[in-house]
């Protein structure tokens, strides 16, 4: 799952794909992330949280998931289409 995962953040268009690995994976601020691509901060906002949808929708357009009742991903199956590019 952990290298599907990467191909999909990697498969996102190039603003959402660098709004997401700036501040979730290199802890940018999302004020520091307007700064450095030249927006506005709620632009920068819209921004982190569109890519976040696009990658939800990705994840669960090629799996199914089980969470415990925290939240957590306790199991992660294919789905039975074979829709995922990814995971292949």
């Amino acid at each position: 799952l952990k290298s599907a995962f990467r191909r999909m953040i990697f498969s996102l268009p190039e603003p959402y794909r660098e709004a997401l690995v700036l501040t979730e994976f290199e802890n940018l601020s999302q004020q520091e992330l307007a700064t450095r691509a030249g927006i506005s901060l709620s632009g920068a906002k819209s921004r982190v949280q569109r890519a976040r949808e696009q990658l939800k929708q990705k994840l669960n357009d090629c799996c199914t998931f089980e969470f415990d009742r925290r939240g957590k991903v306790i199991e992660c199956a294919p789905r039975s289409n074979g829709g995922c590019e990814e995971c292949d």
